[in-house]
C-alpha cells in the first residue's frame, strides 16, 4: 500500500511539472485545446476570401488551429507567441539585431535557418516589413514564434527561387542581442 501511495505522489508531481513546462513562458510553445483555439480564432476567418490578405489570414488561422497554438495578433496581421520573455529593452528600427532563427513555410518545409550556424547580425531597418514589426515585440534573450502574412515578407514578387510569391512565412526566433543605433 505504501508503494502505491508513493507511486501516486510521483505521478502527481511529474504531471504538475509537465503541465507547467508546456504552458509557462519558457522555451516551449504554449498549446491550447482545439476547441479553445477555434473559439479564439473563429471571428477572424473570412468565409470566402476575396483578396490575398484574407487568404493569408485564413491560412494562418488554419495553421494555428491545426497546431493548437496560443497566438496573439498585431493590427498588421502578424501572429506571434513569445515563448521566452527575455530581459532588457525591446529593439527599435535603429538597432542592429543578433538572432538565431528557423524559417519555414506553413507546411513545415525549411527555407532558411541559422541552426548549426553563427547567429545572424543585421540592421533591423534593412529587414523585411514583417521582421521590422515583429522583432520589436521581443526583448534581448527572448524567444518567439512569428507567422507573417505574405505582404509583410516578400509579397507578389517572392524571393528568387527560395520563396514563392504570396507565401506566408513562419519563424522561430531567438533574439540573442541588440546593438546600438547605426
Amino acid at each position: 500500500m505504501k508503494n502505491i501511495f508513493l507511486l501516486l505522489i510521483i505521478l502527481f508531481f511529474s504531471s504538475c511539472e509537465w503541465e507547467s513546462s508546456t504552458t509557462g513562458n519558457n522555451n516551449f510553445a504554449k498549446t491550447l485545446s482545439e476547441d479553445q483555439v477555434i473559439n479564439k480564432t473563429m471571428d477572424e476567418f473570412h468565409g470566402e476570401p476575396t483578396n490575398q490578405d484574407e487568404l493569408d489570414r485564413n491560412l494562418i488561422l488554419n495553421h494555428i488551429i491545426d497546431n493548437k497554438l496560443d497566438m496573439e495578433s498585431t493590427s498588421d496581421g502578424i501572429y506571434y507567441q513569445i515563448t521566452k520573455e527575455g530581459i532588457g529593452n525591446h529593439p527599435t528600427i535603429k538597432n542592429t539585431i543578433i538572432t538565431n532563427y528557423h524559417g519555414t513555410f506553413l507546411d513545415g518545409k525549411v527555407f532558411d535557418s541559422t541552426r548549426d550556424k553563427k547567429p545572424f547580425t543585421y540592421p533591423l531597418s534593412r529587414m523585411n516589413d514583417g521582421w521590422k514589426k515583429a522583432i520589436p515585440l521581443m526583448k534581448s534573450g527572448g524567444k518567439a514564434i512569428f507567422i507573417i502574412p505574405s505582404k509583410l515578407c516578400y509579397g507578389e514578387e517572392g524571393f528568387g527561387d527560395l520563396i514563392p510569391p504570396n507565401e506566408v512565412l513562419k519563424f522561430e526566433v531567438e533574439l540573442v542581442g541588440i546593438k546600438g543605433a547605426k
